[in-house]
């Protein structure tokens, strides 16, 4: 049986795939996350946030108030970035995002990165590589793509996912890849 949360994450995630156009893509992407995130007990997301000098752009910024059936392993306050890319997203661009959620004061960023980070050897090793320096300055990085959302059910798949993604990060001392 299918429920309301399962439709409409079906609903976002068809539509994150077969936009007309890369803009439209990537904003019904964002659409999905700040859903899921809205979902979450204890979670306010604000959207499409720029600093002042108008040079960097945040997707989705949470507000988290950490109920016990909510997000109560992650930070007060982080960010989210979302990448509807048709291919995996290259190390810079995660290098990017760990200046953007320094930049933002904030000790967590999600990368919701659709095909993932990439594949090739190279930036893959240099993605573990920021990854790790991240931590080392505190800085956490979860990324979570879309097949990870495909198999969510209920908001509490999201925080169990989000809560997986922390621990695996201390665990391994670097990012997960898949």
């Amino acid at each position: 049986m299918t429920t309301f949360y399962q439709a409409r994450l079906g609903a976002y995630l068809k539509r994150a795939e077969r936009g007309t156009d890369a803009r439209m893509r990537g904003r019904y992407y964002e659409n999905l996350l700040d859903y899921l995130i809205s979902a979450i007990p204890g979670c306010q997301a604000e959207r499409n946030t720029l600093n002042y000098y108008g040079t960097e752009e945040v997707d989705i910024t949470v507000a988290n108030t950490r109920p016990s059936d909510g997000l109560r392993l992650l930070p007060e306050f982080f960010v989210v970035e979302c990448k509807n890319w048709s291919s995996p997203v290259d190390s810079t661009t995660l290098g990017y995002f760990v200046n953007v959620v320094v930049d933002r004061g904030c000790s967590l960023g999600i990368l919701a990165a659709a095909n993932g980070i990439t594949g090739h050897q190279e930036h893959r090793t240099r993605a573990h590589a920021i990854g790790a320096a991240a931590l080392v300055r505190q800085i956490s990085i979860l990324v979570v793509t879309s097949d990870d959302l495909r198999r969510l059910s209920t908001p509490k798949d999201m925080v169990e996912l989000l809560h997986r993604r922390r621990l695996s990060l201390t665990a391994r001392g670097s990012i997960f890849l898949g």
